[in-house]
């Protein structure tokens, strides 16, 4: 589920940031029209820069459940002291 939620938070911050770069060069300097062209870019890039690090941290966090599972694998012998 995560991993959908963070390509459809990839897909978005890209949408918004390639759009508002492609408005950049057709505002003209010092209006209101360029400063919205240039947060929206920031938040594209901040949304695409935290949706890539909550993907690298699914990651890892998959990747050390499936080593800590080797470790817990162990057989369980009872003795007849044990019971």
């Amino acid at each position: 589920m995560i991993d959908t939620a963070t390509r459809a938070l990839l897909s978005l911050g890209c949408f918004v940031g390639v759009g508002s770069a492609l408005m950049i060069p057709l505002t003209a300097p010092g209006t209101g029209e360029r400063v919205v062209s240039l947060l929206a870019l920031v938040l594209g890039l901040g949304i695409v820069v935290g949706s890539v690090a909550a993907r690298l941290l699914t990651d890892r966090r998959r990747h050390r459940d499936e080593a800590m599972s080797d470790l817990n694998d162990d057989v369980v012998v009872t003795t007849k002291e044990n019971s």
